[in-house]
């Protein structure tokens, strides 16, 4: 469904997310990141994501951080009543933990690997958890390489695998094709 796909992208591009290239020193750099999406009678999600960067050597550095995920759902998941109105839903909180490093490979090839996981509390609230509102994202790791050809232009690929959840729309758990 739409919120799935919404609501994961945005927790996935903050799971993602990893630091410019290590710079030496042993100093730790500091983010925060801050995003919202809203998609009409279907919800919206906003969260925020601090992270620490540790750079190691001169091409390889350590990270981790936080996201704290609110979700809350529209009127498309409230039940109808008698006389026509949907009532609110009441939203839900996510709290993931993620970590990886990246490595640079040459000064215009950056590989980074992370992990991350929900860690929600069981029993929250949820309309469907296959429309991405309520119930636990699960866990997963993101392998991504970029190529930078210019200092404008750069082309990134990557694979993702979880368990628990999925940004295919109308998809469920398990399902490659979304369906």
């Amino acid at each position: 469904m739409l919120p799935a796909a919404l609501l994961l992208s945005f927790a996935a591009q903050a799971q993602d997310t990893a630091p410019a290239a290590p710079k030496p020193g042993l100093r730790p750099s500091y983010s925060l990141q801050a995003g919202a999406t809203f998609a009409g009678r279907y919800g919206s999600a906003t969260y925020l994501s601090p992270t620490v960067s540790l750079p190691l050597s001169k091409r390889f550095s350590v990270f981790g951080g936080l996201t704290y995920l609110r979700t809350t759902p529209g009127t498309a998941f409230a039940p109808p009543v008698a006389d026509g109105a949907r009532p609110l839903l009441p939203g839900t909180n996510h709290y993931l933990i993620q970590g990886g490093g990246q490595y640079a490979l040459s000064p215009r090839l950056l590989l980074t690997g992370s992990a991350w996981k929900d860690l929600t509390p069981a029993g929250q609230f949820g309309v469907n958890p296959y429309a991405g509102f309520g119930g636990n994202l699960g866990q997963g790791v993101n392998l991504r390489a970029d190529y930078h050809f210019t200092e404008n232009f750069s082309v990134s690929g990557g694979v993702r695998v979880s368990n628990g959840a999925t940004t295919q729309p109308g998809g469920y758990y398990g399902s490659p094709w979304g369906y």
